[in-house]
């Protein structure tokens, strides 16, 4: 069975539980990709085989706002995390816990294919060729805006390569 990518409830769902929080989720259009004006956390997801079979990036501002929120660090670390442009050891800490868990909206419906997380890169950081080729290229993608109550919005982008 082919990975998906998981509808926006699961991801709401996902979000509000770790976080504790209300979260508002919508579509949006416009890719989140790292570029030199787009800090992103990238997080690689493998098979059993160890081959990329999807990626997340989450811009500089979901990463702080949520890595903030899940570790009970005040709205203004993530604003000054975000205005430095920076994610912190302990934001990013927290962010990667939840990418990790994140890969389980990969695995509902296909044990076959269970993905796991792989690595995130930090924002800032250099992802490797392939990676970059991955979120930018040919796949099925879903973009989407979060809005964590308390914190504020971010954006996530899910990619399944082809």
């Amino acid at each position: 069975m082919v990975t998906q990518i998981p509808d926006p409830k699961p991801i709401k769902d996902l979000f509000e539980s770790l976080l504790g929080r209300d979260v508002e989720i919508s579509p949006m259009s416009e890719p989140v990709v790292p570029t030199a004006r787009r800090a992103c956390c990238v997080g690689l997801y493998v098979d059993g085989n160890a081959d990329v079979k999807a990626l997340v990036a989450a811009d500089l501002e979901l990463s702080a706002r949520a890595g903030a929120a899940l570790g009970l660090v005040p709205k203004t670390g993530a604003d000054t995390a975000i205005e430095n442009r920076e994610l912190p050891a302990a934001l990013y800490d927290n962010f990667y816990e939840v990418m990790n868990i994140f890969s389980s909206l990969f695995n509902e419906g296909a044990p076959e294919d269970h993905l796991k997380l792989s690595s995130v890169f930090q924002p800032g950081s250099v992802i490797p060729t392939n990676a970059a080729k991955m979120l930018r290229g040919l796949g099925k993608r879903a973009d989407f805006n979060l809005d964590v109550d308390g914190y504020g919005r971010g954006a996530i982008g899910v990619v399944i390569p082809f």
